[in-house]
């Protein structure tokens, strides 16, 4: 589940003096000295939806799903730090599909370039 914009959200904020007091408190704020506690609840429905969510992505099946998805946000971040692929160098829809066939084979090169030099020279 994510976060939609539209839920309602109730957002409290513990000043630094409540949280000095608590026997816990270093198991609930990270940095007293900075800042107090700030707690975001949601309705009981996004709170359970939320729950089931998390209990769900612990699962084998889950995370053997995710694995694929991992994998290509890996290869489409590669192609934006290094090929910048948010921009395109051209007008219409020929010309931009061409520019990113063309970088995904350069990245393919790049790769298989890594891996030679890698098992080459450990």
């Amino acid at each position: 589940m994510h976060d939609q914009p539209s839920t309602t959200l109730a957002a409290n904020r513990l000043e630094k003096a409540h949280c000095r007091t608590c026997p816990v408190v270093r198991d609930c704020v990270p940095n007293l000295r900075a800042r107090g506690r700030a707690i975001t609840l949601r309705p009981q429905q996004a709170h359970r939806e939320l729950q089931q969510a998390r209990a769900l992505q612990q699962t084998d099946e889950w995370k053997e799903r995710h694995k694929v998805r991992a994998g290509m946000e890996g290869t489409v971040s590669e192609g934006v730090h290094s090929c910048d692929l948010c921009r395109s160098r051209y007008r219409g829809l020929a010309k931009t599909s061409l520019q990113h066939q063309l970088t995904g084979a350069a990245l393919n090169l790049a790769r298989i370039n890594a891996h030679i030099i890698r098992t080459r020279f450990p």
